[in-house]
């Protein structure tokens, strides 16, 4: 199948069961140790991973501006991955943001 379209279908990878589910906070500090070993944890980057781990103290309100325009980064990185491939493998894909339910 890979041959064929360039990449496995998730139905056909079979399941890792040494795979275990990491919690929030791991997963962040995860995100921090690779951008720091990058050089890319700049204060600018360090602020906006602030600002994601403090979002539960959010209002509504800001929220809601928060989670919009992390969508529309979200669309903006998708439709660029997604250039080359087929309309309706895109449009079908899980990794499309347009499919996330909230």
């Amino acid at each position: 199948m890979k041959l064929l379209t360039g990449f496995i279908p998730k139905a056909l990878l079979t399941a890792n069961k040494s795979y275990r589910h990491k919690p929030p906070k791991e997963r962040l500090l995860e995100v921090i140790e690779l951008l720091d070993a990058h050089g890319e944890l700049t204060d600018y980057n360090a602020r906006l991973i602030e600002a994601i781990a403090l979002s539960p103290l959010w209002d509504d309100k800001a929220y809601v501006k928060f989670e919009t325009l992390a969508l529309e980064l979200a669309e903006e990185q998708f439709n660029l991955a997604f250039i080359n491939c087929e309309h309706d493998e895109a449009i079908a894909s899980p990794e499309n943001p347009r499919n996330w339910k909230k």
